[in-house]
Parts: structure tokens; C-alpha cells; sequence
């Protein structure tokens, strides 16, 4: 299936930020997908991978959580991260769903999010705060701050018990910031709340595996399989 895309305005309060629009080439109505982006922004592989869904047959938008920045160094990536807050992540996520809801080739009750890395994080937060999501897709998203500051006070792995949607946890068992402890944590905490999960670990595979315009992180084969897993899931609780 041919994708169509377009850069479009999202809603938030009094306010509006860009955001990234990719859709089937066809008529028809479509499950949503809100992806969030890495640490970068929203750069062309979050626009890729928005068009790659699409190609499956899915709605998918990504919100532009830095406001038209994106960032070319580890300093500049940090600088824009540091801008961000828990509080107004949540807010533009829940009218990103409010965009998606509104457009009639949405089906309104098929909406589902993933994010990667920094969007990781912030797509399991997703998940335990907004009760419209049919599906969450957490690629390599920290369960466990490294730190509780006043605009990351929200320790994702204490919200478990607030997640109303099926979750897909990927990881890599090689990420040094993100030890498989913390992915253990999080299985024993979903377990425990009694939560529908799966959560997949790849060897040898590196924080941010699956960019593949990062050539030192990129692992080809754990990438393949993690968005074979992602499909899977997708499909099942979006088009199921």
C-alpha cells in the first residue's frame, strides 16, 4: 500500500504545535497510531517510520514535541530534552488523540501509540495516563527515571497499575542505559498489576537499535524481528 503524507497543526488548549501527518493512498477508514520521536526530535526517521505504518494501514501522526527544533548533537539533543516536561508532553499527546479522533478516516476507537527512546518513555507514560489508547508500543523507553527533576517528576514503572491498553515492551540487552534489570522490574510490575504484555529482549542489541541511520547503534536483525513483533501486535489490537 502507497503512503501519502503532509506536515499539519495539532490542537493543544489555546495553542497549536506541528506536527506529521502519514496515511494510506486509499479510501477507507484507518486505525490511528500517534508515534513519538527519539531524543533527535522529529526527524526524518520518525518520518519514516510514520510512513512505514501507514504503508501497513494505519493513521499515524507525530506530534513535533520541540516545536520545529531538531537536534544534530548529543549537547543540542540534551539542551532540547532539558525544555520538555512531563506536564506538557501529556497535554500535546492527549490532543494529538483529540486530532486523530477528529478525522473521519480515524476509526475512533482503534488508537494506539509508540514511541522510541525518549518517546519510549513517554509512550509508556502515555499508557498509563490517557484511557483512549487501544495499544502501547514502548521501544527501549526508560521504566525508571535516572532522576525525579520538577519537569520528570512521573516515574513510569509506579503508573503501571493506570495502564488500560495491551502493552509491547522492546528492548536491548546490550543498552547500557537501560539495564535488563529495570526491563525485570518492569515485567514484575505489569505481572503484578495484571496487565497484558508482552516485552521482548534482543542480544546484543544496543540502545536505539532499531534507527537505522545510526550505523553504530543499528542491529539489522533485531530490528527485523522487533518490528515483525510490532506488526503483529499492531494488527491485533488495532485491526483485530
Amino acid at each position: 500500500m502507497d503512503s501519502v503524507s503532509k506536515p499539519i497543526k495539532i490542537r493543544v488548549a489555546n495553542r497549536s504545535i506541528p506536527g506529521f501527518l502519514a496515511q494510506p493512498n486509499a479510501d477507507g477508514v484507518f486505525p490511528g497510531i500517534i508515534v513519538i520521536q527519539e531524543w533527535w526530535g522529529l526527524a526524518d526517521h520518525i518520518k519514516e517510520v510514520c510512513m512505514r505504518l501507514a504503508r501497513q494501514g494505519y493513521i499515524a501522526v507525530a506530534p513535533d514535541l520541540y516545536h520545529g527544533k531538531v537536534g544534530r548533537t548529543a549537547e543540542e539533543n540534551m539542551a532540547l530534552r532539558s525544555q520538555v516536561s512531563d506536564k506538557g508532553v501529556m497535554q500535546e499527546l492527549d490532543g494529538t488523540v483529540t486530532y486523530l479522533r477528529a478525522q473521519p478516516f480515524v476509526k475512533k476507537d482503534r488508537i494506539g501509540v509508540i514511541g522510541f527512546c525518549f518517546g519510549g518513555r513517554y509512550s509508556l507514560l502515555f499508557g498509563c495516563h490517557s484511557k483512549e489508547l487501544a495499544a502501547t508500543v514502548v521501544y527501549y523507553g526508560p521504566p525508571i527515571n535516572t532522576q525525579i527533576t520538577e519537569k520528570t517528576p512521573l516515574n513510569p514503572i509506579d503508573l503501571i497499575p493506570n495502564l488500560t491498553s495491551p502493552l509491547l515492551g522492546i528492548y536491548g540487552e546490550a543498552d547500557a542505559s537501560i539495564p535488563l534489570d529495570a526491563v525485570s522490574k518492569l515485567k514484575e510490575a505489569l505481572q503484578k498489576a495484571g496487565k497484558s504484555f508482552e516485552i521482548k529482549t534482543y542480544p546484543g542489541a544496543q540502545h536505539a537499535f532499531n534507527n537505522d541511520t545510526n550505523a553504530e547503534r543499528h542491529h539489522p536483525e533485531a530490528s527485523k524481528d522487533a518490528w515483525q513483533h510490532t506488526s503483529d501486535f499492531l494488527n491485533r489490537h488495532l485491526k483485530g
